[in-house]
């Protein structure tokens, strides 16, 4: 039988079957109740880059994670493979959401090295933090950091799970959403909005990193989602979009993308290649609907659609990138909020940033018109050849 966490095992760490019945402030409890969390506490400080308004949130104990730091002849390759897995072993924090799938399980727990706390800095670093350098003082931070693990299995991940799987793992995802965004609004320090006023709001991160070169540290299939009052610089650079060219984003590459560059229309949803690709083989998922904001607010049709998507792009990326010489890994991020619509980028480690990309100018070795034939090719492939896939997954 496939390597698993087990339901004996799981029923050491569970806390809770089901995210919509906690409150929020239980959701914060937890975190704060975790021993495992508390000597990775993050810095609760948060600096603004001046030139582009990208925000820099500072954990120092991160450092400290197994994996970091750590002399490349000293590595330990099993967090890497699928031997010893702590997350098969259970040896992982408290699981606030439960849900049955075909085979095994998908659940939700609290990251063990988090970005965002429930605290505001203050037990970590007193007032006089910015005092000890010449830095301005930074704005204090506040949230909460999760993972979803896609499946109870080690080798299940979006492209080898059923769609009806797929679907349970977004509607779980969207669960936590909704409930981060509808129960923390007094919870949340006062921060600038977008528009400069001052309020109390929280912004939801979902992000999937997979592969060491992309700070992957676990290869069993996973999303973190990051909840705080630091909104990301992306966030606030598609308001600003909106409001300069009076659509959305997704409206806007829906409107203006060349067909040619569209790899699969799933209905509700489109995989395509973006006419700007920076590097080979990007794709964004977007969603056609662009008054919708949020992945809970998507109705059934849709969420199948953007489960479909997300099951093509990675199972793209998983065949492309040893055709191409390079260790299989990658980045997918969901750009939600005002100004954005809902659209998911991914994004595979295909091409190292140089020089040129910190200056804001970005080379490309390959283009959006051969990149998008190519995936188009080789997801024309028969189904049963995807079992070959789980190898490539299980080599990063």
């Amino acid at each position: 039988m496939n390597q698993q966490i087990s339901q004996e095992t799981l029923k050491k760490i569970l806390q809770a079957v089901d995210i919509d019945e906690l409150s929020y402030e239980e959701i914060e409890s937890a975190f704060l109740e975790e021993e495992s969390i508390k000597d990775y506490i993050p810095d609760g400080i948060c600096q603004v880059d001046p030139r582009n308004g990208d925000r820099i949130v500072y954990n120092t104990a991160r450092a400290h994670r197994p994996h970091d730091n750590v002399p490349v002849d000293e590595i330990e390759e099993p967090a890497f493979s699928n031997q010893d897995c702590a997350i098969c072993s259970g040896k992982t924090t408290g699981v606030l959401d439960y849900a049955e799938l075909s085979e095994g399980f998908t659940f939700i727990n609290k990251n063990l090295y988090p970005i965002h706390y429930p605290t505001d800095g203050s037990e970590r670093y007193p007032t006089d933090y910015g005092k000890q350098s010449p830095k301005p003082d930074g704005i204090p931070t506040h949230g909460l950091h999760f993972l979803q693990w896609t499946s109870s299995f080690h080798d299940r991940d979006w492209h080898n799970m059923p769609l009806a799987d797929r679907v349970i793992v977004l509607e779980r995802l969207g669960a936590l959403e909704r409930k981060l965004l509808t129960g923390s609004e007094h919870k949340m320090p006062p921060t600038k909005s977008i528009g400069g006023q001052t309020e109390k709001r929280g912004y939801v991160s979902i992000i999937k990193n997979q592969g060491r070169l992309v700070g992957g540290s676990l290869v069993h299939g996973h999303q973190q989602i990051g909840f705080s009052n630091v909104m990301p610089g992306k966030f606030r650079r598609h308001w600003l979009f909106s409001k300069q060219r009076g659509e959305n984003f997704a409206s806007y590459l829906l409107r203006l993308n060349p067909d040619h560059l569209t790899i699969q229309d799933y209905g509700p949803a489109v995989l395509l290649v973006p006419y700007f690709m920076r590097r080979p083989y990007e794709m964004y998922l977007v969603l056609k609907d662009t008054s919708k904001q949020y992945l809970h607010e998507l109705n059934e049709g849709e969420l199948s659609a953007v489960a479909d998507g997300w099951h093509d792009a990675i199972l793209a990326i998983l065949r492309v990138m040893p055709k191409i010489g390079r260790e299989t890994a990658y980045i997918v991020t969901a750009i939600n909020g005002p100004g954005a619509g809902l659209y998911f980028e991914f994004l595979p480690y295909t091409q190292e940033m140089g020089g040129m990309e910190h200056l804001g100018l970005y080379l490309c070795q390959g283009n959006p018109d051969l990149s998008a034939s190519h995936i188009r090719q080789i997801l024309d492939v028969d189904p049963e050849e995807e079992m070959g896939v789980d190898s490539l997954e299980s080599a990063t």
